[in-house]
């Protein structure tokens, strides 16, 4: 995999694009981009190593998403900052509900979640991953280096995204195999009765967090409803889209939208649920 290939941006659906911008600015601070297919209704932030591409929709809901990691595709995107709590009281003071306040987390990190004015899973963390398994002492070293260089008043950049898988075989073909993501390591959170375990690969210059249970998932409730708020896609850059796009279909994924493979109105859906596009 090339330095450039990775998550480039995820979409998220909004009812108020106005309402969502001073969330997204005021909170986390991020700052207005440029990106392609940008018009009335779509705004672009940047989140350092990703984007995020806001897209205002007509009536609708979060299309079945509800806030249960064992419900499998998209579970949340996670930031980095320099100290959750110093992020946190930003957002207490907005008057945000935390859906999980500032603790700490197994394999030593700090984290806190809410969401945004539509529903949106959002995660702070600080610190870095002691991993119970490291696939890739390079990566993990890297890791621990930039968190440790980090200010504590640095704001937040797009760190991962979440999802929850049925088979860590069947996600690893997709993400490791066919889109040649490393490894970087594992977490076992051996004190919850559901077998959670978390496999972290690196996705260029951001993360992919897999989720996966001995319990059993739920399917994922994701379709491509053009007024759907909430996660709508991770886009995935490639050197060659359409070779890319075949390789995942080869892994189980399906076209979606109008078929297309390497066009905006078009994705892939992974044998998860979590809605791929391709560019």
């Amino acid at each position: 995999m090339s330095d450039h290939e990775g998550i480039r941006h995820v979409e998220i659906g909004v009812a108020d694009l106005a309402r969502s911008l001073d969330f997204y600015r005021d909170l986390l601070d991020l700052a207005p981009a440029g990106g392609p297919a940008a018009g009335p209704g779509v705004a672009w932030l940047s989140a350092g190593p990703a984007l995020l591409k806001l897209v205002e929709t007509a009536e609708g809901d979060l299309g079945g998403w509800v806030n249960d990691d064992l419900q499998r595709g998209i579970r949340h995107i996670g930031f980095k900052v320099g100290d959750v709590d110093l992020r946190a009281e930003r957002v207490r003071d907005a008057g945000v509900p935390f859906t999980l306040p500032p603790l700490d987390a197994v394999g030593g990190v700090r984290i806190a979640f809410f969401q945004d004015p539509d529903g949106t899973h959002l995660e702070i963390t600080s610190g870095y991953l002691r991993y119970h398994r490291v696939a890739s002492p390079e990566l993990a070293e890297r890791e621990r280096l930039a968190a440790l260089s980090r200010p504590r008043t640095a704001p937040p950049v797009f760190d991962h995204v979440a999802v929850t898988s049925a088979d860590l075989d069947a996600a690893l073909a997709v993400y490791r195999d066919r889109l040649g993501y490393e490894v970087i390591g594992q977490i076992s959170q051996d004190q919850d009765p559901r077998g959670f375990l978390i496999t972290y690969l690196l996705a260029g210059e951001a993360v992919l967090e897999v989720f996966t249970f001995t319990a059993p998932t739920t399917a994922s409730p994701w379709t491509p409803d053009p007024c759907r708020r909430g996660f709508r896609h991770v886009a995935i850059a490639a050197d060659d889209p359409e070779e890319a796009a075949f390789r995942l279909i080869e892994a189980g994924a399906q076209v979606t939208g109008d078929g297309a493979l390497v066009d905006a109105n078009g994705a892939l859906v992974d044998v998860d649920g979590v809605p791929l596009l391709i560019a």
